[in-house]
């Protein structure tokens, strides 16, 4: 073995050891925030959808009448519109992100990471 070159990881490690102690603690608190956003965000969305296709069967068969018009204004717009120009966009996520990841993040050494390592645990968890 010697006489070779690092493997690809050998190499990575070697070079990521000044930033290692900084990005490894905000990446790891970021992944597991980022982990249990992505599964609370799947029950929400079976809790959410199991409740449309229950209270839409009674629409439907006559039994309630629903405002939908009402109801995504009060369920879904004036709750996220961050912004107050009358429509969730990017511009609301954007607003949303910042607000959430500066509370995550105050008086936490090293949070660094903390974006990417969100990132990472909310795609891969």
């Amino acid at each position: 073995m010697s006489g070779e070159s690092p493997d690809a990881v050998a190499e990575f490690l070697s070079r990521s050891k000044v930033a290692a102690p900084a990005v490894g603690f905000g990446g790891m608190l970021g992944y597991c925030s980022g982990l249990a956003f992505r599964k609370v965000g799947k029950a929400a969305g079976v809790v959410i959808g199991l409740g449309f296709m229950g209270v839409q069967t009674a629409a439907a068969n006559g039994y309630i009448k629903v405002d939908w018009d009402k109801v995504r204004e009060e369920t879904f717009i004036k709750p996220l519109d961050l912004n107050k120009d009358g429509v969730v966009n990017v511009d609301d996520a954007q607003l949303w992100w910042n607000k959430y990841s500066a509370m995550l993040t105050d008086k936490v050494p090293n949070a660094g990471g903390f974006a990417a390592g969100f990132m990472l645990g909310a795609r891969r968890g």
